[in-house]
């Protein structure tokens, strides 16, 4: 039944802004869009025309845009347009029709296009739980968001970022700006448990080992992603707390071969910074804080307020005597060697802009018997820190391939790979975990040397020369899908995959030599800082494996022409293994970018643990003419986390939908509303992450020079 979605007839009033018309007279012409191009033969000049649909009613508000520029206007409330220097294509979109494109190549007073409604929408294949349903005879809650919601969103270093704030009921979150440290946070609407409720990711059919792994993922070779929040995670069972993220990648469009290139370019501006006292301004305010707290002028921060007012800009040097008062605020400061003030705004210091970019390339094509889809990505991100190094490098390959053995036998492979290299100052917590400096600290010395002050040291040094925090992390991941048409209505998909992450770390924690503000060396038992000793170089590698293996049936068969029934059911096995060590050597030398040391060498930690997990699912749907809908489905978990007598348990959860504009007493109302369903669902899912691996066995377990049993006891392990 065709569906007239967001429709607006000419009897409807609404309120549309346009954008530059012009009257210009001129002959006819109209246009009845097609899928493909439609060739108007114009001249430069002004382009005005009208927008209608396929009953001769004007469209209200669609968009037209000069292609590749952001030339463009709306529609009036008749539909009509006006477009100076129209030269190119016109892209005519509006919500419910067919996005379309017109060439133009001249000047036209009475173009007159059809847009054709997009009676697809309804139809469109929603990706759930091991298959896809018509969107319209969802009733479960499912989010979609496509490939649109990351174009024109410049540099996207990680999808969640382009998301946030974009998708209903998903809250995203990040705790910092650092290239690839953001520590981004997901969770869906409705998570809520006293353990982790981590949404479940699924890419291509493949579990991840942790949300984290979207950071790895290309957002332009994003298809879709779709976010199940109620009881449609059912089917997921004892992982699916937090509910489930499906991700589906880019298939290749069958005919010839389509090269595709995007870049960009993102300059990244430091705003909504706190505006930091001046030097008179903090001057002043110590001054009435004191003096109002009953200090007289004897005290010794107002008479150091006062000699700052007196000498702001220069610099009294208390080293060798060259002052005739060795110290101008007896009493107080002892221990420095100069007093400079200096009006530094520190936020202006260590902040600024930085710049990130982006490229991607694919090659795509095939024929009905095979298809193929390569792509290629790299992203560079830089920091706003500008102190020492601070950034995140990206490359990505996937390669996509579909072989159609014969009418009921196909074969996909969907394999893919990525290098990060991500770098930080290991002593970037000097920055981000302490105040401000006061206005008057110098960023360095006169010769450009790091400066502390008494037992001040200035930030930016510790992010410079403190030593840098590398990670660099492998993945490859390779998953084969066979897809079996066995009779008519019955079908068979098997699927067999395979990933692995390596991530190495190399992390140094380096002194730092501090001067005074003329050049000399501070040589007193608090520095350098941190001192020689207590410097140390740790190297750290990590290794996860996860396999996974899952077969299931589907049975669809329309009854009578009014009852559609589809049936699934299958078997999923997935292993995950992790294996980490770390070793810390102590008094390092910082030229020596490799694991040295002069004192101890201490095994960090050394970790390891295997878990796995069997199920059973199954799923039933039923839809009668479209307009009534139960879906009900079951999954029987057994997880190693758990000790034998807990280790299975059984996760259920049913859902019905009523499209209420499928009645009778809804057809007059199809032109204001174009579809309205009522859904309810309730479920019932686990959550294994609060759970301990190896419930009841002891392991070695090293950490930080000290090894422990996973109870109290301890002990020290030196090489």
């Amino acid at each position: 039944m065709k569906k007239n979605l967001f429709r607006f007839s000419s009897r409807r009033i609404l309120f549309s802004t346009v954008i530059a018309s012009a009257l210009l007279a001129g002959g006819s012409q109209t246009v009845f869009a097609d899928a493909g191009e439609v060739q108007a033969v114009l001249q430069t000049g002004t382009i005005k025309g009208k927008i209608v649909d396929s009953n001769g009613d004007p469209v209200i508000g669609a968009n037209v845009m000069v292609k590749g520029t952001t030339n463009g206007c709306i529609t009036d409330i008749d539909g009509n347009f006006s477009l100076k220097d129209a030269k190119g294509i016109l892209v005519i979109s509006y919500i419910g029709y067919k996005t379309e494109e017109v060439q133009v190549k001249g000047h036209e007073t009475n173009l007159k296009i059809v847009l054709k409604e997009d009676s697809e929408l309804l139809q469109e294949v929603v990706v759930v739980g091991y298959g896809s349903m018509k969107k319209e005879s969802l009733t479960g809650s499912v989010t979609v968001v496509d490939q649109k919601l990351f174009k024109d969103k410049g540099t996207v270093a990680n999808p969640l970022s382009a998301m946030q704030g974009q998708v209903p009921g998903l809250r995203i979150t990040r705790s910092s700006a650092a290239p690839g440290e953001e520590g981004w946070g997901i969770s869906i609407r409705g998570s809520v448990s006293k353990n982790n409720v981590e949404p479940l990711l699924i890419i291509d059919g493949v579990p991840a080992s942790g949300v984290s792994e979207m950071a790895q993922l290309n957002a332009d070779d994003i298809e879709t992603i779709n976010f199940l929040k109620d009881a449609s995670a059912a089917i997921y069972g004892a992982k699916a707390a937090g509910g489930v993220i499906l991700v589906t990648t880019k298939r290749p469009d069958v005919g010839r071969t389509k090269v595709e290139y995007s870049g960009s370019v993102t300059r990244k501006i430091v705003g909504l910074q706190p505006r930091m006292m001046s030097m008179d301004e903090w001057t002043d305010g110590v001054l009435q804080a004191r003096l109002n707290d009953g200090y007289g002028e004897d005290d010794n921060w107002v008479r150091y307020a006062r000699l700052a007012k007196a000498m702001k800009g220069s610099w009294i040097n208390l080293h060798g005597g060259n002052n005739p008062d060795e110290d101008p605020i007896p009493g107080g400061f002892r221990g420095v060697a100069d007093f400079v003030f200096h009006d530094m705004n520190w936020t202006d210091v260590l902040w600024g802009n930085a710049t990130s970019t982006q490229h991607n390339l694919s090659v795509s094509g095939g024929t009905e018997k095979s298809s193929y889809r390569l792509s290629l990505g790299y992203l560079n991100d830089q920091g706003t820190l500008k102190w020492g190094n601070n950034s995140n490098e990206r490359y990505n390959a996937r390669l996509f391939s579909s072989v159609k053995i014969n009418d009921r036998i196909s074969l996909e492979t969907n394999m893919s790979a990525s290098r990060q290299h991500q770098v930080a100052p290991t002593q970037i917590g000097s920055i981000l975990g302490s105040s401000i400096p006061q206005p008057g600290l110098p960023v360095s010395t006169i010769d450009g040397k790091p400066y502390a002050w008494g037992g001040i040291h200035t930030p930016n040094w510790s992010a410079e020369l403190g030593g840098d925090n590398k990670l660099v992390v492998t993945t490859m991941s390779v998953n084969e899908i066979l897809k079996v048409n066995i009779v008519d209505g019955l079908d068979f998909q098997g699927t067999l995959g395979y990933s692995t992450n390596n991530a190495a770390r190399d992390e140094q924690y380096l002194s730092i030599d501090w001067y005074q503000y003329d050049g000399t060396p501070i040589l007193n038992e608090n520095s350098p800082y941190p001192a020689k000793e207590k410097s140390s170089y740790t190297k750290s590698s990590a290794r996860t494996d996860n396999y996974t293996a899952s077969a299931f049936l589907t049975y669809k068969k329309l009854f009578d022409e009014v009852h559609d029934v589809s049936l699934m059911g299958g078997v999923q096995y997935d292993y995950a293994a992790y294996d980490y060590s770390g070793t810390k050597a102590m008094d390092v030398e910082a030229a020596i970018e490799s694991l040295n040391g002069k004192g101890q060498v201490y095994i960090d930690k050394v970790d390891r643990w295997e878990e796995a997990i069997l199920s059973y699912f199954g799923r039933l749907n039923y839809n009668y003419k479209s307009r009534y809908m139960v879906e009900v489905n079951a999954r029987y978990d057994g997880s190693s986390k758990f000790l034998p007598e807990n280790r299975w348990n059984f996760f259920w959860g049913a859902s019905a939908g009523w499209r209420i504009t499928e009645e009778k007493f809804m057809e007059n109302l199809h032109d204001y509303v174009s579809e309205l369903k009522l859904r309810a669902s309730y479920g019932e899912v686990g959550n294994q992450n609060g759970i301990g691996r190896y419930d009841g066995i002891q392991l070695y377990n090293y950490k930080s020079g000290s090894g422990a049993l996973l109870g109290n006891s301890k002990g020290t392990y030196v090489t």
